[in-house]
C-alpha cells in the first residue's frame, strides 16, 4: 500500500539520520501547504513507534490579510482533527513594514517563534517540511550563486541536533499522492506561483524541463550529490578549524587576527576556507559573502602596502596590518579620552578602552633589580609635576624613547613597533605638562628615567 510505502520511506530517513529518539517531544511546523500537512499526518501515524509527544505550530505572517487568517484557522482545524495541540503566533505587523529581504525576515521570525516554544515546552526536536524537491531547487539556487561544497550541500537533514527534516528524501509527487489517497486537504500559497521569485522559476520551469528532457531521476541524483558535498564539507571544515587555530593570533567574535606568513603557505583552497571561517566568526553567518569577496581578501594579502583594508557586507572590515590580517566589525574612531591625576596613590579608569592605570610612589634603592615588565613604568619622582595627564595619542606628539639621543614622533614610534592604525588611539599616554613621560605598556621617556641620584620613584601599572 502507498501509505505503508510512504511512511516507510520517511521512517528510513528518520533512522538513517537518527532524527528521533524514543520519547522525544517534537514541535511540527505547519504552514498549511502540502509538505507540512504531510509531515504533520505522517508523524502522527508514527507517533506510537517513537512514543512521541507532538505539537503543531503555525506562525501567521499576516501578509495576505484574511487569507492568512483563513490558513491559520485551517491548520487549527486539521490539528484538532487528529488530536494534536496547536501553537499559534500572529505577527505584530512589522513584516508589512519590512524594507529589506522580506522572505529572510519572515523566516527569522518563524525560527524565533519555534525556538521560544522549544524552550517553553522543553522539546527535543523541531520538525520542518523540507522535501527532496526543495533540496533540488536549493541546489540550483546555490549553483547559480557560484558557491563551494558548503553551499552545494544545501539543506541538512538534521541541524544542531534540533531541527529535523523527515521529508528531505521524499519527492513532492509522492507527498501529493499520499495526501490525495488519505483525503488530507492542504492550502496552496499563491506566492509559490509568482514568477518574480527565482525559486519559483526553478520549481515551475527549470526542474520540470530537466526531468522531462534529460533525466526523470534527476532529483534522486541531486539528493545523493548533496550528501557527498555535505560529508566532504564536514571533513574540510575540521581541517579548516585546525589550520585556523594554528595561524590565528587572536580569535573571538569581535576580532580574528591571522598571521599572514602562515596563511600564505596554505593551499589556495584551504586559504579560502580559513578566510570564510574568519568572516563567519565575526558576522555569525556567511550571508552575502561570495567568491569575489574572498578573492579580494587574497589580493589584499598580496598588497605591497603595509596598511590597507577592504569593506564587506554587514559592516565587516578586513585590515592588512604589516604581517597580520584582521577581521572585525567596522570600527568607529576611538572616542578621545582625557584624565588627570593630582595626587598619588591614584587609579585612573579609562572606560573608553576598558583599561586602568594605577599610580603609586616608593622609595628607590639603587640595588633594586632592573624593571622588565612592559606594563609597568618607573620614573624619577623629582622629574615630574602634577597633575599627570592620561590621554590618547594626537598627531604631532613627540617624545624621546628611553635609551635614545633625540626626540621622535609618536606616530613613527608606533610604525617602528608595527602597531596597527586602529590600535594607536587606544594606547594611553601619560604626560606631565606637555611632556610625555610614558607611552603606556611600551616605553618611558628618556628625560624622566631613573638615575643614580634617584631617591623616590613613581610607579605606574597599566591593566
Amino acid at each position: 500500500m502507498k501509505k505503508i510505502k510512504f511512511l516507510k520511506r520517511i521512517q528510513q530517513t528518520i533512522e538513517r539520520y537518527k532524527m528521533l529518539a524514543i520519547g522525544d517531544r517534537v514541535i511540527v511546523c505547519v504552514s498549511g501547504g502540502p509538505d507540512s500537512m504531510a509531515l504533520l499526518f505522517a508523524l502522527h501515524q508514527l507517533q506510537d513507534d517513537y512514543q512521541l509527544s507532538l505539537w503543531g505550530s503555525h506562525y501567521n505572517h499576516k501578509l495576505r490579510g484574511k487569507e492568512s487568517d483563513q490558513e491559520a484557522e485551517f491548520v487549527k482545524c486539521q490539528a484538532e482533527r487528529i488530536g494534536i495541540p496547536l501553537l499559534v503566533e500572529d505577527d505584530n505587523g512589522s513584516l508589512l513594514k519590512t524594507k529589506g529581504n522580506l522572505e529572510e525576515t519572515a523566516r527569522n521570525k518563524r525560527y524565533a517563534f519555534f525556538q521560544k516554544k522549544t524552550l517553553e515546552l522543553n522539546a527535543q526536536k523541531v520538525a520542518l517540511g523540507h522535501t527532496a524537491t526543495d533540496q533540488a531547487e536549493t541546489f540550483f539556487l546555490w549553483l547559480f550563486r557560484g558557491v563551494g561544497t558548503k553551499g552545494l550541500g544545501c539543506i541538512p537533514p538534521v541541524r544542531d541536533n534540533l531541527i529535523i527534516r523527515p521529508l528531505i528524501e521524499t519527492e513532492r509527487e509522492e507527498i501529493i499522492g499520499f495526501l490525495k489517497e488519505k483525503g488530507i486537504p492542504w492550502k496552496e500559497d499563491p506566492t509559490n506561483k509568482a514568477g518574480n521569485f527565482l525559486r519559483n522559476r526553478v520549481r515551475r520551469i527549470l526542474i520540470p524541463k530537466l526531468l522531462k528532457e534529460f533525466d526523470p531521476h534527476l532529483v534522486k541524483k541531486i539528493i545523493k550529490t548533496t550528501e557527498i558535498f555535505r560529508d566532504d564539507d564536514i571533513f574540510l571544515e575540521k581541517l579548516t578549524l585546525d589550520k585556523l587555530n594554528e595561524i590565528s593570533i587572536k580569535n573571538d567574535k569581535t576580532n580574528v587576527l591571522l598571521d599572514i606568513n602562515k596563511l600564505e603557505v596554505l593551499p589556495v583552497s584551504l586559504k579560502r576556507r580559513v578566510i570564510r571561517y574568519a568572516l563567519k566568526t565575526i558576522q555569525g553567518a556567511l550571508r552575502r559573502v561570495n567568491f569575489d569577496h574572498v578573492e579580494s581578501i587574497l589580493k589584499l594579502i598580496k598588497s605591497h602596502q603595509p596598511h590597507s583594508q577592504i569593506s564587506l557586507p554587514y559592516e565587516i572590515e578586513v585590515y592588512k596590518e604589516y604581517n597580520r590580517l584582521r577581521f572585525a566589525r567596522a570600527l568607529k574612531e576611538t572616542i578621545s579620552f582625557y584624565y588627570e591625576a593630582y595626587k598619588v596613590p591614584e587609579i585612573i579608569i579609562i572606560p573608553e578602552i576598558e583599561r586602568k592605570i594605577t599610580i603609586t610612589t616608593l622609595d628607590w634603592d639603587q640595588n633594586n633589580s632592573p624593571l622588565t615588565e612592559k606594563n609597568v613604568a618607573l620614573i624619577d619622582f623629582e622629574k615630574i609635576n602634577f597633575p599627570l595627564v592620561v590621554r590618547n595619542w594626537k598627531r604631532g606628539d613627540r617624545f624621546q624613547p628611553l635609551g635614545t639621543q633625540g626626540s621622535k614622533k609618536v606616530k613613527d614610534f608606533f610604525i617602528d613597533l608595527k602597531i596597527p592604525r586602529i590600535e594607536r588611539k587606544q594606547v594611553p599616554l601619560v604626560l606631565c605638562g606637555d611632556q610625555i613621560a610614558w607611552i603606556a605598556g611600551l616605553r618611558v621617556d628618556e628625560k624622566v628615567k631613573i638615575t643614580q641620584s634617584t631617591k623616590k620613584v613613581v610607579k605606574m601599572v597599566i591593566i
